[in-house]
């Protein structure tokens, strides 16, 4: 019998196994094992991390899905209100038109008839304006409106009127004004009241810058005729092309050589503006000193008859107001109504003697003077002040109110103390008003006038023989309107208070200062 083929032995076995043995494969199988545990760790985690991975994924999702639905909400409700602001502003565009009414005057047709010639000017700028603006400005939506604000010296302005024969009286002007205003609602003409014509120049200045710059304005025309006054302001305007196409020079007279050296777009409404220089050869038959008298005032006075009390009584009228207003009636300087006229002509002109300066002479001869009174070339010595039969100040004259150069000195701020006293109270370089400007002695005179138009802390029982503010209220009583009856025109309003106001000003003793 054939022997059976020996058992294959297991690879590694052909060997006895011994314990070292058994154990080394215990180890090597506890290894495997670790191994197997890491592995399955491994997975375990990077199947949990896609898993929370899949989900945070599926939440931003939905979270972008909803922020992007807002946004496209928001987006479509700011197009609505971007659209709505849009058609606000074109729902309101308008032209504006700023007029300096002292410097463009209406021609006398306009003028002359009151308040219809108000109406009519108003009707024909509207419609000269509205031609204009369509005719030259691009794109002008078909709703534009013209808003029209004319600042004026309304005193100034009636008394430029009564001079030159522009009216017959200042109420023509004021009835002007008033249907001016009427015919159009946009359309008004304020008047800035006793400041003057600075007050004129700021105001059109601050409503340009105003303007300028709001996006309904599509335009703004700007009327005016002095040059050195209006050109640094507009200069400012025309250093970018966008602002500089948004205003034009609106002239009656043709522009002095600062306006036409500007780069702005100009034009003329000669059938509505004077385009002609005042006729000063009217001037002759007008006595300068009337311009003490302000021009709304005029109207109200009758010039009185020849009888001796009418006279006694309108004179005294007259001289009650010239010696309130700044200048005096009573001192009439001959010639001067002719020099003015020579000055244009080469001709010498006598002037007429009006009725109501006459009056005033004789009525100021009606009462006879104290004998204390000095005689006018009596030089008062600088350590007195002359006082009336009260006791109260009286301030010396001052030269003739000249409306013009008096608002020139105030446009340069000066000061006044450092001018006239030469003792400024502030420290160097700390007053705010100017030390610098060599004064003329003109304008010295002038800037005099200009401090007595302010009253006095210490009032009519002031000492000091070098003050040089006012001591009494240098306006003239009111005698029309709702101010008649007040102490001055300038009525509540006034910074003179009331025991300042129709004062004594015949001095009968000196009281020297020791």
């Amino acid at each position: 019998m054939a022997s059976s083929a020996p058992s294959p032995v297991p690879y590694g076995m052909s060997e006895p196994l011994d314990s070292g043995s058994i154990t080394e494969l215990l180890a090597k199988y506890e290894a495997f094992k670790i191994l197997d545990n890491q592995k399955k760790d491994f997975f375990d985690h990077a199947l949990n991390r896609l898993k929370y991975l899949s989900e945070r994924l599926v939440q931003e999702r939905s979270n972008f899905e909803l922020e992007r639905t807002w946004l496209k909400q928001q987006l479509a409700s700011a197009g609505q209100t971007g659209d709505h602001d849009h058609s606000s502003l074109e729902q309101n565009p308008y032209v504006l038109v700023l007029i300096d009414g002292n410097e463009l005057i209406f021609r006398n047709a306009f003028l002359g008839q009151g308040d219809q010639g108000g109406r009519r000017a108003a009707q024909a700028l509207f419609q000269a304006t509205n031609e204009f603006a369509f005719s030259t400005i691009h794109a002008l939506p078909d709703n534009t409106k013209i808003v029209l604000k004319i600042y004026v010296d309304l005193e100034d302005l009636c008394s430029i009127g009564l001079r030159t024969g522009l009216v017959s009286n200042g109420n023509q002007i004021k009835t002007f004004v008033r249907g001016f205003c009427q015919d159009k609602n946009l359309f008004d003409v304020i008047d800035v009241g006793m400041q003057g014509r600075a007050v004129v120049f700021d105001k059109m200045e601050e409503n340009l810058a105003m303007y300028m710059f709001d996006k309904q304005c599509k335009h703004i025309v700007f009327g005016c005729e002095d040059g050195e006054i209006y050109a640094p302001i507009l200069k400012r305007f025309t250093e970018k092309i966008e602002t500089t196409q948004r205003v034009t020079l609106l002239h009656g007279t043709e522009p002095d050589r600062h306006l036409a050296a500007l780069h702005i777009d100009k034009t003329q409404m000669n059938d509505i503006f004077r385009n002609t220089n005042m006729d000063i050869h009217k001037l002759v038959d007008h006595v300068a000193e009337l311009d003490s008298v302000p021009a709304l005032l005029m109207e109200s006075v009758t010039p009185p008859l020849s009888s001796p009390a009418t006279s006694r009584s309108g004179s005294r009228t007259a001289a009650g107001t010239a010696r309130t207003a700044l200048p005096s009636i009573a001192h009439s300087r001959q010639g001067s109504a002719s020099s003015i006229s020579s000055a244009i002509s080469g001709v010498q002109v006598k002037p007429k003697e009006n009725p109501w300066i006459l009056a005033a002479k004789k009525g100021a001869a009606v009462k006879t003077p104290p004998k204390d009174i000095p005689k006018e070339k009596e030089q008062w010595p600088t350590d007195y002040v002359r006082r009336n039969k009260k006791g109260q100040r009286i301030d010396p004259p001052t030269p003739e109110f000249k409306k013009d150069e008096v608002n020139r000195l105030k446009k340069l701020k000066l000061c006044n103390a450092h001018h006239l006293r030469h003792d400024c109270p502030y420290p160097e370089g700390k007053c705010e008003h100017d030390h610098v400007y060599k004064c003329n002695p003109k304008e010295l005179e002038t800037l005099k006038l200009v401090a007595r138009m302010s009253a006095c802390i210490h009032g009519a029982e002031c000492s000091d023989p070098k003050c040089i503010y006012g001591h009494r209220c240098p306006f003239p009583e009111a005698r029309e309107g709702s101010m008649r009856g007040k102490a001055c025109i300038n009525g509540e309003n006034c910074r003179f208070p009331a025991e300042m106001h129709n004062m004594d000003i015949v001095p009968v003793r000196r009281l020297k200062i020791t």
